[in-house]
């Protein structure tokens, strides 16, 4: 009995006691539940805020089930998905931008960052080996010019432009022959008497430190005119609808005045089209401008885009420096040219269709290396504006980087479709020359409208190449899949703006050549009859060449936002609410029934 009783008592005081600790433990348990639950929000919220600021992982912002959406400080709504007229669930998204204006809008199927891997590369190989040939026969074939090849060599890049009257390729070397003449001097040594006559002639000095000071004027004056287009866009865009009439009008009073009726009908069939035009287009002023706002913008935020833009134009400078060399000298070498192009043999028409395509494929792959870069940058501040936001960003590098590693097979795979395109076109000019029959002009006639088919598709395909990192087929499909989803077909064929850029780099131009005639007349340039028209010329086209330059930028950028804005307006209300508004007011006055924002 007292052993019973004794564990009776030990178990009665062992559950008193452990009815007194029962609360204290309940308490600890609780809080590291309430611990770990805390830390599980933490850990979401950062795996969620990292997703949102790293492009390259996933460029665009996913909208949770449960996560409420933001702009600017406040959650707005969310719709869950409505079923349409047919039946089918179509998901809608609603943001209040206003007390009455609600904006919804269908989602389309986004895309995603592709996986970091070179694409194409087969094509990149191909172009890469095809510099090294060409480097090959500079230098094999150059050395052969010795003793007056450089004048030959010279006479020959003007033979390539006799009568070619729309200047295209002969153009080109023709404004690359004094360089040329430069750089063949110094690899291949000229005999004596040449050398002295140069050292004697002090007017070179002259024209190197004029043509230096005008790209350093045409530099600042193109950067400025940036800023000036995006204050005056509307008004630049009625100016130059208005400044076709006058041009159109003033063609067709010359030609009555001076008897030529020909330039008169002309004029007057050009003035009452572009009246016409300016017509049909005047509603769409404010879409255009709005669109060319927020492309400039993006730029003004990323100017670092200008210095890969004009860094091309050493690109394009040197490269068409080793082709007219390796071209000139393999023809004259080979073929035993003299400068009156009379050949010993008759040249392969097939070598030199190889050497054009040598010639415009790699000026084609230069000019969209810097645009898909423009690209991967705007997308970068449209989707996350904290790193696109300086001169030298990080959307900057990342998206050069990946211009010229992973996407650059890309590049070199649709440059070289428009390259043979232009090759032979070229070929059918020259071929025009000796017998200017319908056929060829036809023939020319449809290949010209080929590679304006070709450039435009090209110029979306490389829009998702530098966003997301496609093959080049397969961007070209998406990206015309997405217009066709959102049936913005016909807004993309709007070239408002591209008239704009072209008048922008004429003024820049003309400004910088009357500079650069002024500084002519101030150095006493002026003394050899004429030289003051080179000076302006040399402005001119100096002054037009870089400021071309920066507008093909802002031209890259806007087909960027035109993108961005089918598949993603919901983040561009979320990052940049002001030029939202903007562009969609426009949008819908100017597409009242293709816009559905």
């Amino acid at each position: 009995m007292m052993v019973n009783r004794n564990v009776d008592d030990y178990v009665e005081q062992f559950n008193i006691q452990n009815r007194s600790e029962k609360p204290t433990r309940d308490r600890f348990f609780a809080s590291w539940r309430r611990l770990a639950h805390n830390l599980k929000v933490l850990t979401t919220a950062i795996k969620s805020h990292q997703r949102g600021r790293s492009m390259s992982q996933q460029p665009y912002y996913a909208h949770g089930d449960k996560a409420p959406v933001v702009v600017q400080g406040t959650a707005v709504s969310y719709n869950p998905p409505v079923a349409d007229a047919a039946g089918t669930t179509v998901p809608v998204n609603t943001y209040n931008h206003g007390p009455s204006e609600p904006l919804q809008i269908e989602e389309v199927q986004k895309q995603e960052a592709q996986p970091k891997r070179c694409n194409d590369v087969g094509w990149a190989i191909l172009f890469y080996a095809h510099v090294v040939v060409m480097a090959f026969f500079a230098g094999k074939y150059g050395p052969q010019m010795n003793g007056g090849g450089e004048r030959r060599l010279m006479e020959s890049l003007k033979t390539v432009d006799e009568g070619d009257d729309r200047a295209h390729l002969g153009f080109v070397l023709q404004a690359f022959s004094m360089v040329v003449a430069s750089v063949t001097s110094s690899v291949f040594p000229r005999d004596a008497t040449e050398s002295r006559a140069l050292e004697e002639n002090g007017e070179m000095a002259g024209i190197s430190f004029l043509v230096a000071i005008t790209f350093l004027i045409g530099s600042i004056l193109s950067t400025f005119s940036l800023a000036f287009m995006m204050k005056y866009a509307a008004g630049l865009i009625k100016f130059g609808l208005i400044f076709n009439i006058v041009a159109m009008g003033l063609m067709a009073l010359a030609g009555l005045l001076s008897g030529a009726v020909g330039m008169a009908m002309m004029g007057g069939f050009g003035m009452a089209f572009s009246a016409y035009y300016a017509c049909k287009v005047w509603a769409r002023i404010p879409f255009a401008a709005s669109n060319l706002i927020t492309a400039s913008t993006s730029v003004k935020s990323n100017f670092g885009l200008s210095f890969f833009a004009y860094t091309s134009l050493f690109f394009l400078l040197a490269w068409s420096i080793l082709w007219a060399v390796a071209f000139t000298s393999t023809i004259s070498v080979t073929y035993g040219c003299d400068g009156d192009g009379q050949c010993e043999s008759q040249p392969n028409g097939f070598v030199i269709f190889l050497f054009l395509v040598s010639y415009f494929w790699s000026h084609q792959v230069i000019k969209n290396v810097v645009h898909v870069t423009v690209a991967g940058t705007v997308g970068t501040w449209w989707f996350t504006p904290l790193e696109a936001s300086s001169c030298c960003s990080r959307g900057v590098r990342d998206s050069f980087v990946r211009s010229i590693t992973y996407s650059f097979g890309s590049i070199c795979f649709g440059s070289l479709i428009v390259a043979i395109i232009e090759a032979a076109k070229e070929m059918l000019h020259l071929m025009r020359e000796q017998d200017d029959g319908a056929f060829m002009c036809i023939a020319e006639c449809c290949l010209g409208c080929l590679e304006a088919i070709v450039e435009y598709f090209n110029r979306w395909a490389f829009v998702y190449v530098g966003l997301y990192g496609f093959t080049f087929i397969e961007a070209g499909k998406n990206v015309i899949q997405l217009f066709k989803s959102r049936g913005w077909t016909t807004i993309i064929t709007d070239n408002l703006i591209d008239n704009v850029l072209f008048m922008v780099s004429i003024g820049v131009g003309l400004l910088t050549g009357t500079i650069s005639l002024l500084i002519a007349k101030l150095q006493g340039l002026d003394a050899e009859e004429g030289f003051l028209g080179v000076a302006f010329v040399i402005g001119l086209v100096v002054g037009f060449m870089l400021t071309s330059i920066l507008m093909g930028v802002v031209g890259s950028a806007v087909n960027t936002v035109i993108v961005c804005y089918a598949e993603a307006p919901n983040e561009f209300q979320t990052n940049h609410p002001e030029l939202s508004a903007d562009m969609r007011q426009s949008w819908r006055q100017a597409w009242p029934t293709e816009f559905k924002y």
